[in-house]
């Protein structure tokens, strides 16, 4: 919620608030080990970034939701496709603050899940 606050006022988020997340998402995969897809997914999301697909922010806030649940990466994923049609149709802007994706579905994904 703080990360889509700050995404979508300055449209970056600083690192005090990704790098934390990002090494407790590390932490929770060394100690918390269930095959490969969380650490593939974290990879296609640094390898997106690496080729300016995705700003460095959004790869931190993606990178640490794979690591911790692949099905909130999932769910940041599609929140974040949702939240880009409606800003693209409403705004006629091509870019978006993707934490405000992120956070809706993370919190879609929750309530759905329950």
């Amino acid at each position: 919620l703080v990360c889509a606050v700050f995404d979508l006022r300055r449209r970056e988020v600083p690192d005090w608030l990704t790098l934390p997340v990002l090494a407790a998402g590390l932490l929770w995969r060394l100690f918390h080990p269930s095959g490969w897809l969380a650490w593939a997914l974290a990879g296609v999301t640094v390898a997106l970034t690496l080729i300016n697909v995705l700003p460095g922010g959004d790869m931190k806030g993606l990178a640490a939701l794979a690591l911790i649940d692949p099905h909130l990466y999932l769910a940041a994923w599609l929140g974040a496709g949702g939240v880009y049609l409606v800003w693209v149709l409403v705004r006629r802007e091509r870019s978006m603050p993707g934490y405000v994706g992120f956070l809706v579905g993370v919190v879609g994904w929750m309530i759905i899940s329950r």
